[in-house]
């Protein structure tokens, strides 16, 4: 009992002599601010180990901010890789000191194990891959992620911190949202506020990953949450979603992704129709709205919505007329025929782009002269790992679904978890709307979806839990050391 007392005393200790030890192995860097960093990880740390949900909310701030990218681009060492392990210590450290590891999850084991396949065939890729530095990249990020994903499960160990955590995604989105709203209001889109809210080509709003498109797919992700949480809330939460909606919506159409406005009309459909109560009235008085704010849209917006209709089935050739529709159908046949070519391991993780002119030949559908991405997470996920990597990550996403069916069904015979209910569907529109948008984009800034698959994975785990045990507290078990 000593030991597990004088633990975290222990933990500062070697923290410390580690820092000492990085100081004296560098002297040019300042040995000033190795400490302060080191003396900032270990409060991170002591802090986790009392209130392990802080260890999430970490996750998840970073995550979506990509604050790791910003502190990269000032010439700062990124801090993703860093907090993951600092807040994997302190999970390890905590159960330790007072246990609570949830290590029996027989209700998302399925998931799990087309995961761990899936990673298992990611880095077998390496072995085919013709740039082999990118492979190892994308398995060390894979293998982050999932680290991630575990460290999400084992700090969120109430359902009070999983609903903080939803609320948490909101307002960071929504506040990244303000500072491109703030742009396009001012009309200053040279101030970036050092990389938070980024400027894609024609001011497009790319948030802060620079990628207008995939920001787009992130706010799809999102709103669900925020449409369901205006349902199922009171004041003064209630109106804070209702606000937030609006500005999520408003940053979305200031993305100008095709992609995502379709993603959004999906996820729509599916609430109005699938996931909510039929109420003609309401969606009714949806579409009158959506008529009525056509014609006072401002022209770029309308002449981006315009281009939609070349997708159309009856329109000849109406996906060779525009440009970008053009490159991206002759990314998504070189991808095919790469998969052809390699069937069952692919071309190796994130070598569809070193592979593309090669393959780009034979389509003679687009000519350009540099690396491209394949624009579908799809057709890159074929491309790049073969049927073997396609199965497992189809494996994953059929999984989870059965998975939320499962205990949305188990959650409805239950009084005292209907609320549930509404988060439940929120995830599963999320999903659907993410996944859905991902047909015309890769999955270069994946790891968004990874974070979804975890609180989705969290919030199963933790409603059996209390399913199964109907004494079980959902205050925060916090800590006295």
């Amino acid at each position: 009992m000593t030991l597990r007392k004088d633990y975290p005393y222990i933990l500062l200790a070697v923290a410390l002599t580690a820092l000492a030890a990085t100081a004296v192995a560098d002297p040019g860097e300042s040995i000033g601010t190795y400490a302060l960093l080191g003396l900032m990880g270990v409060a991170v740390v002591m802090a986790i180990i009392i209130n392990p949900s802080l260890g999430a909310y970490v996750l998840i701030g970073a995550v979506f901010s990509n604050v790791s990218r910003q502190l990269s681009d000032q010439g700062l060492p990124g801090v993703i890789k860093p907090l993951v392990v600092v807040v994997f210590v302190a999970i390890l450290v905590r159960n330790i000191y007072v246990g609570g590891i949830p290590l029996n999850r027989p209700r998302t084991s399925r998931i799990e194990l087309f995961l761990i396949a899936y990673l298992f065939v990611v880095a077998a890729s390496f072995l085919v891959a013709s740039d082999r530095d990118l492979a190892l990249e994308r398995v060390i990020d894979l293998g982050k992620d999932i680290v991630i994903i575990y460290c999400i499960i084992f700090s969120l160990r109430n359902l009070k911190d999983w609903d903080t955590a939803i609320y948490l995604i909101v307002l960071v989105t929504v506040a990244l949202s303000l500072l491109g709203l703030f742009q396009v209001a001012t009309g200053n889109y040279s101030q970036t506020f050092f990389g938070f809210a980024r400027i894609g080509s024609e001011n497009r709003l790319g948030g802060p990953i620079n990628e207008p498109n995939m920001w787009g797919q992130v706010l799809v992700g999102v709103i669900p949450f925020a449409i369901f949480g205006f349902m199922r809330e009171t004041s003064p939460r209630k109106w804070i979603y209702a606000v937030s909606l609006v500005i999520l919506l408003a940053e979305l159409l200031n993305t100008y992704s095709r992609g995502a406005y379709l993603a959004l009309m999906f996820g729509l459909v599916l609430i109005a129709f699938f996931f909510t109560r039929f109420n003609p009235v309401l969606i009714f008085s949806g579409v009158a709205a959506l008529v009525l704010l056509l014609p006072i849209l401002p022209p770029q917006y309308l002449a981006r919505l315009e281009t939609i209709s070349f997708l159309a089935p009856n329109t000849q050739n109406g996906v060779y007329q525009e440009s970008s529709f053009r490159g991206r159908a002759s990314e998504m046949q070189t991808g095919l025929l790469m998969f052809a070519s390699h069937p069952i391991l692919g071309v190796g993780a994130a070598n569809y782009p070193v592979n593309y002119q090669k393959y780009t030949q034979l389509i003679g559908l687009e000519v350009r002269s540099e690396d491209r991405e394949a624009h579908s997470l799809y057709v890159e996920t074929l491309a790049e790992t073969g049927i073997l990597g396609f199965a497992a990550f189809l494996g994953i996403l059929i999984s989870i679904f059965q998975a939320l069916a499962r205990i949305k069904l188990d959650v409805m015979n239950s009084v005292a978890h209907q609320k549930w209910i509404s988060h439940i569907s929120a995830l599963q529109v999320s999903f659907l709307s993410y996944l859905f948008a991902a047909i015309f984009l890769h999955g270069a800034y994946i790891r968004f979806f990874w974070m979804f698959l975890a609180l989705a994975m969290t919030l199963i785990t933790l409603l059996y839990e209390d399913l199964n045990d109907p004494y079980k507290t959902t205050t925060t078990n916090r800590v006295t050391i």
